[in-house]
């Protein structure tokens, strides 16, 4: 999931469209909830996401994407998604990968002394592809055919196969931006799940979840014009002034050096608090990076005259700070 639970792309890869990838790494850091009790092969009730983690192969100086940590019952574990428009090979391999190496930074932070390395269950999200039905779950196998399985395993969610009324019943908004490559989606169950989603969001929210539906709409590979129907039921503010696009686009050649930094003094923060970040936590350091730059957020962090003031920079930004 781009970072961890966002969808990544590489260079000479079918991947997704730009506006596509966007908004799903958008929404995914926007509704940590939603995609953790989405996405989690387990009850609903018993989902709750703590944050985002860095994770890093100190053996390999080679730095991750993020993953949502999560925890089920009582029981924590990390979340892994991929985005991808066709299901391949590649993707295939790519979970295999991703899943290999963040088992290894794991297994570096219980070295660390954070306890045992946490579980790590991964799905792929396909968007469109072939019409026969897909298994719930396929491997990616490393050894022979006739020894015994060794690779890794992972579930297949193919929302395209799927009808609204399914995915209107996993009771999600984060399934329901996904309703416009429903197999059997058409303007009048589209304009009732828009009325729908409008009912159970805030404005905010509302805003964030239709500009999804729209790029997701547009991306749909059978061509049946339900891009023009989401367009109508929304307005033109939320298509084209929302947080998504004025903020996300225009931020998207510097967020790989601000994603860094925020990585870097992060990190920092979760070994004094000896625990990862919550979400509402990573926000307001965030924020403070982007207001006050990196070099007073990391004054803060480090100033040896004063060893709680790292403190404030998890609170909301006051003019005083």
């Amino acid at each position: 999931m781009g970072r961890g639970m966002q969808p990544r792309k590489r260079k000479g890869e079918a991947g997704l469209d730009d506006d596509v990838d966007l908004v799903l790494r958008h929404v995914s850091r926007q509704f940590p909830r939603e995609v953790a009790r989405a996405l989690c092969d387990a009850d609903q009730k018993l989902v709750e996401p703590l944050g985002w983690v860095e994770t890093q192969v100190t053996g390999r100086q080679r730095r991750l994407d993020r993953a949502l940590s999560v925890k089920v019952g009582d029981e924590r574990r990390l979340l892994h998604a991929e985005w991808t428009l066709t299901m391949t090979e590649e993707i295939a391999f790519r979970v295999f990968e991703y899943h290999n190496l963040t088992a290894l930074a794991a297994a570096d932070e219980a070295r660390g002394g954070r306890g045992k390395p946490l579980p790590i269950e991964s799905v792929v999200i396909v968007l469109s592809g072939r019409e026969e039905p897909w298994p719930a779950h396929a491997a990616y196998r490393t050894s022979p055919a006739r020894a015994p399985f060794c690779g890794v395993h992972f579930r297949i969610e193919p929302v395209y196969q799927r009808t609204v009324a399914e995915l209107e019943a996993r009771g999600s908004a984060f399934w329901m931006i996904f309703t416009p490559l429903a197999v059997d989606a058409d303007a009048r169950n589209l304009e009732a799940v828009l009325e729908a989603l409008r009912a159970r969001t805030n404005e905010r929210e509302f805003a964030e979840l239709g500009a999804a539906m729209v790029a997701l709409a547009d991306a749909d590979k059978r061509e049946r014009r339900l891009a023009d129907v989401v367009h109508s039921c929304l307005s033109r503010e939320i298509v084209m002034q929302n947080r998504i696009f004025r903020e996300g686009k225009a931020m998207g050649i510097e967020e790989g050096f601000v994603q860094g930094q925020l990585a870097v003094l992060a990190r920092q923060v979760e070994r004094r608090l000896r625990r990862p970040l919550r979400t509402d936590e990573q926000e307001q350091l965030a924020e403070h990076l982007r207001v006050d730059g990196p070099d007073a957020v990391a004054d803060a962090i480090f100033d040896p005259e004063s060893h709680e003031r790292w403190r404030s920079l998890l609170s909301p930004r006051t003019s005083t700070q």
